[in-house]
């Protein structure tokens, strides 16, 4: 730069020689003026400059994973300020959001979280969503499992961005790209890719490649929580941060989702963050942070993080009471058969029937792998049906000993259900954990509510959304918190905190209505509709009952 301004210096009028002098040597060429490059503008997630960062998803359940529980005191312990919105349907697919996008269908339970309390209201329009706050980030995802198929994707995606560009034009958006499936989980969802969890994180991967290239003018960010999870299953925690095979498990499954949006939001590493929640150690969230930086830094890459040392899950539960099912255990000496069917203990009696329509527990039958429990059936009044034979035969409670000695009940109406239970005293405070696995057959019971006692009240399983359902063509409205397919077995966990002291751990899973897996109706027992608690192979949860240490 000197050169130059000597240079123009010399070409100045002032400067300038009389003709008579001798001609001057040739002026070298000035040196190039060097421009430094425009910096690209630094991501700034507060778009509007306040202070405080409005994010909306819009989403289901991995949406619920990703941002309702551990975001908010992750932002609070860095000193962020945050608002976050969810609307949420449950398995929601992007195909649906387009559609309640353009006929603004009141379908959305709205959640918001404000300093760090949450409000839900039901029955929300997306607008009325939309236009709740001035948001700053924008997510959507796919929540049919379809997350690894971007041909399924289309042209939903692409509406919906369309129609929030309209909308929210201020608004940046964020592609949320969710997580591979447990090994061994049974869902349909996961059958997608052939039940292998490499091959459906490598579909994860190529669907999202997919998806920024097609819309790389539309996303301002991706936050890929697929590679955080699938880096932390490489730790000594290995592939145990789903809670039933597909969700995130509440403790460190959500924290590791947790991590990888406030690095990617905020652009800030994660790591040294000093909020975790008290479930996990030190270590543990030191695990997660690392698995979300790993992600945050290295996009379609999983990380070994095998180099951390730690105990094994497995050892941080202190069972209480677990079940194990085989046709042995079924009608040996210290079998179940003779108290949860009434029948003989003898392999004679596998797959036999038995009928009753008298109200209250019709069975039981005691944990018999570990610790002291009962599991147990009990059915609502059914006399008003009479014991016919037949596909209508009504009032049944039924088992039937077959596929290894798992418990059959068929015949169910809304408010029969069973019950794990274990006695001791617990205190407020104390962390309780429970497993099982439902399978609902081909006419199985769709809609259940998993529930627990705390204190003497029957709470709803934490982690597990509870849903309002309105069957006004058959004159019913329920509250369910599951809700099956057909010939899936679903296993359902979860770990909770007691706010009360509460003497015994008991888990029920009660029926909420007739209404079949198969989508059809029957205001009546039927004999078809058959439903068993699963659990004699390494793919199911066999129930079990825990206190977390």
């Amino acid at each position: 730069m000197g050169a130059l301004i000597c240079a123009l210096a010399a070409c100045s009028p002032a400067q300038t020689q009389e003709k008579t002098d001798p001609k001057p040597d040739p002026t070298p060429d000035p040196e190039p003026v060097v421009v430094p490059p425009t910096p690209e503008k630094v991501w700034n997630p507060d778009t509007d400059g306040d202070g405080t960062i409005r994010l909306l998803a819009i989403g289901n359940s991995f949406s619920a994973d990703a941002v309702e529980q551990e975001l908010y005191p992750l932002f609070a312990a860095a000193g962020k300020k945050i608002i976050i919105g969810n609307l949420y349907i449950a398995g929601c697919p992007l195909e649906k959001h387009a559609s309640n996008a353009a006929s603004d269908a009141a379908a959305y339970s709205y959640r918001k979280i404000v300093g760090g309390s949450m409000t839900k209201t039901a029955d929300t329009k997306m607008s009325a969503g939309l236009a709740d706050e001035k948001w700053d980030l924008i997510s959507i995802q796919e929540g049919a499992g379809h997350h690894g198929q971007a041909e399924y994707m289309e042209p939903y995606m692409t509406n919906l961005i369309a129609h929030l560009k309209k909308t929210v034009p201020s608004a940046r958006l964020i592609y949320h790209a969710p997580w591979a499936a447990q090994q061994g989980y049974d869902g349909v969802k996961f059958s997608y890719y052939d039940y292998d969890q490499k091959k459906m994180y490598s579909m994860i991967c190529t669907a999202t490649q997919t998806v920024l290239e097609k819309h790389k003018d539309d996303f301002a960010l991706c936050i890929n929580t697929f590679d955080a999870i699938q880096n932390g299953r490489t730790s000594f925690l290995g592939d145990t941060f789903n809670r039933d095979g597909w969700h995130l498990n509440m403790t460190y499954g959500r924290y590791t989702a947790g991590c990888i949006w406030y690095e990617k939001i905020t652009g800030e590493s994660v790591v040294g963050n000093s909020y975790h929640p008290s479930s996990i150690s030190d270590n543990v969230a030191l695990v997660c942070q690392t698995a979300a930086h790993e992600a945050a830094e290295h996009m379609y890459k999983t990380a070994d993080l095998s180099y951390f040392k730690g105990e094994e899950v497995s050892v941080r539960r202190d069972t209480l009471a677990a079940w194990l099912f085989s046709p042995e255990a079924a009608t040996g000496a210290d079998g179940y058969m003779k108290t949860f069917a009434g029948l003989d203990n003898n392999m004679d009696n596998l797959g036999v029937f038995r009928y009753t329509n008298v109200p209250g527990e019709l069975g039981y039958f005691n944990a018999n792998l570990s610790g002291t429990g009962r599991l147990s059936f009990t059915q609502v009044d059914k006399r008003a049906w009479s014991d016919e034979t037949g596909d209508e035969r009504a009032g049944i409670g039924l088992f039937k000993a077959k596929d290894g000695g798992q418990p059959y009940v068929c015949g169910l109406l809304a408010g029969d259900y069973f019950l794990l239970e274990c006695p001791g005293s617990f205190n407020a405070g104390e962390r309780l954990y429970a497993q099982l696995t439902l399978h609902p057959m081909k006419y199985g019971a769709k809609y259940w509510m998993l529930e627990f006692m705390d204190g003497k009240q029957w709470k709803p399983a934490t982690g597990y959304e509870v849903q309002h359902i309105d069957l006004s063509a058959y004159s019913e409205s329920f509250d369910c918190n599951v809700v099956l397919t057909a010939n899936t077995p679903t296993m359902l966990s979860f770990e909770t905190t007691l706010t009360d002291d509460t003497e015994g751990f008991r888990v029920r899973l009660r029926c909420a209505s007739e209404y079949q897996v198969n989508d059809k109706y029957f205001p009546h027992p039927r004999t078809q509709s058959e439903q068993r608690i699963a659990g004699t192979s390494e793919k199911y949860l066999m129930p079990l009952l825990a206190k977390i240490l």
